[in-house]
């Protein structure tokens, strides 16, 4: 892609703004003033992910959504450190560019595992944490298309194949409980991300080595001390229910809210919940 090609394709993204952190050209959707927010999106998701929550809780705090390293319309490079280390020591990176002391870390699947990770390493930097169905334990993703991406052969051949029609599939058959969210403007708007460098890349890196790192994970809760909320879809068929109750269990001062009629991303199916929870949730910790 040429640099005019990328300026266009910047110009029709339609919402937020790009920034520099590290050198590093990311997408961010921000809004709001107050208590800052950090919202991180899961596998394959960019900010749009939170396009629900961003309008109604930017009425009381400082929203963040960022498109991570990698993913949507951030910037891809091949020699970033996609890992849990690396996503936290970029969270950290991000805050220091916005000049955020502390934050509330919010994230839904992958991005509750890069959450997790942050605020076991810079614990000093969160203030809360919300995980919504988030991944990090072994083995607790039942998602067969992300199982067989892990497969480095397999995970080339299957982003090079990546249409409009498979994340259709992936998103009224598995991810969303209501199908009605998956419209065409929201395909659309994941499926336009793969006009970038790299978008078809670095997918499979990333499940691979965020996979690797959940061997960390029995640890890492055991050096969590934020107060931590989980929210988790009843109906996720991605990371089951039973795995947001092994969050509740492990984290010591957590406590968990079950959204009814609700797949993997219950912030798009539920989100009136969802923000009252974030809400409620951050009013008991400030």
């Amino acid at each position: 892609m040429t640099e005019h090609q990328a300026t266009e394709l910047e110009r029709s993204v339609g919402y937020g703004s790009f920034i520099s952190v590290k050198d590093l050209k990311i997408h961010v959707w921000e809004a709001g003033e107050g208590y800052p927010v950090i919202l991180i999106h899961g596998f394959t998701g960019t900010a749009y992910d939170w396009r629900f929550n961003i309008p109604e809780l930017a009425k009381n705090y400082s929203v963040h959504a960022l498109d991570l390293p990698g993913f949507g319309y951030s910037q891809k490079p091949l020699d970033f450190k996609y890992d849990a280390d690396g996503y936290a020591d970029f969270v950290r990176d991000f805050l220091d560019q916005r000049g955020i002391d502390k934050a509330m870390l919010a994230g839904n699947s992958l991005g509750g595992h890069i959450a997790l990770n942050t605020c076991a390493r810079y614990p000093e930097r969160v203030s809360g944490l919300v995980l919504i169905d988030s991944g990090g334990y072994p083995g607790s993703k039942k998602f067969l298309l992300f199982n067989l991406m892990k497969k480095p052969v397999l995970g080339k051949l299957m982003m090079q194949l990546n249409s409009r029609s498979t994340i259709r599939q992936a998103l009224k058959n598995t991810i969303l409980y209501n199908p009605a969210f998956a419209t065409e403007d929201v395909i659309s708007d994941y499926y336009n991300v793969y006009r970038t460098s790299n978008a078809r890349k670095t997918p499979p890196v990333i499940v691979r080595n965020m996979t690797a790192d959940e061997s960390r994970t029995p640890e890492i809760l055991k050096l969590i001390q934020s107060s931590t909320l989980i929210i988790w879809g009843e109906q996720d068929k991605v990371i089951p229910l039973y795995w947001g109750e092994c969050f509740h269990r492990d984290i010591t001062n957590s406590s968990l809210v079950i959204v009814p009629e609700s797949g993997h991303m219950p912030q798009i199916e539920q989100s009136e919940t969802v923000n009252r929870a974030i809400t409620n949730f951050i009013t008991s910790i400030s």
